[in-house]
């Protein structure tokens, strides 16, 4: 990184510290718990894994279907 790059690296991080000092206490505050935060990524990692799983099963039964020359193609 040159000297320019990092002036210039150095005043985009004082900005934005500048710009998160003028801002209120109200977008400050937390709106989830960290325990709900916790409790819902892991909800969407679930479902995620149970998509994914369901998209294997299809590709399986399709791959079978093919191979098996099923009657409804």
């Amino acid at each position: 990184m040159s000297r320019y790059e990092r002036t210039q690296y150095f005043e985009a991080l004082v900005a934005l510290r500048l710009t998160y000092e003028a801002r209120s206490d109200y977008d400050r505050m937390s709106v989830i718990s960290i325990e709900d935060a916790i409790a819902y990524s892991e909800a969407v990692m679930a479902a995620l894994e149970i998509e994914d799983r369901t998209a294997v099963v299809d590709e399986v039964t399709t791959e079978r279907s093919a191979a098996m020359g099923d009657p409804r193609d």
